[in-house]
């Protein structure tokens, strides 16, 4: 992997983090309860160094991604197909699914391990 492509799945990493955080704020503030389909705004996982857009995805889906460290959230063109496999297409996001070099990193740096 070139130091880019290094740099692109740290940057990756740090918008996971940041929505594990605005998670937990939204579960505290609203209390979900059993309305796991309540609309979160999350920050796009994507390596862009300059996105700092936001996506709609719920905290039910959000969590079904996160079950696995390798995938990650991202708005619709914003996939690298050098590192991200396509897993699901969504209206507002899509599923990728790191792999080689990238997904080690994400397994590393995975806040849930």
């Amino acid at each position: 992997m070139d130091l880019e492509q290094e740099r692109r799945a740290h940057n990756e990493a740090l918008f996971r983090e940041v929505n594990e955080r605005v998670q937990e704020l939204a579960t505290d503030l609203s209390g979900f309860g059993d309305d796991r389909s309540t609309p979160v705004g999350f920050v796009c996982e994507c390596s862009r160094r300059d996105c700092t857009e936001l996506l709609q995805a719920s905290y039910a889906q959000y969590e079904a991604v996160r079950e696995n460290p390798k995938r990650f959230l991202i708005l619709p063109g914003h996939e690298d197909l050098k590192v991200d496999r396509v897993l699901e297409r969504h209206k507002h996001f899509l599923v990728v699914e790191k792999f080689g070099e990238a997904s080690e990193i994400a397994v590393e740096e995975d806040p849930r391990s």
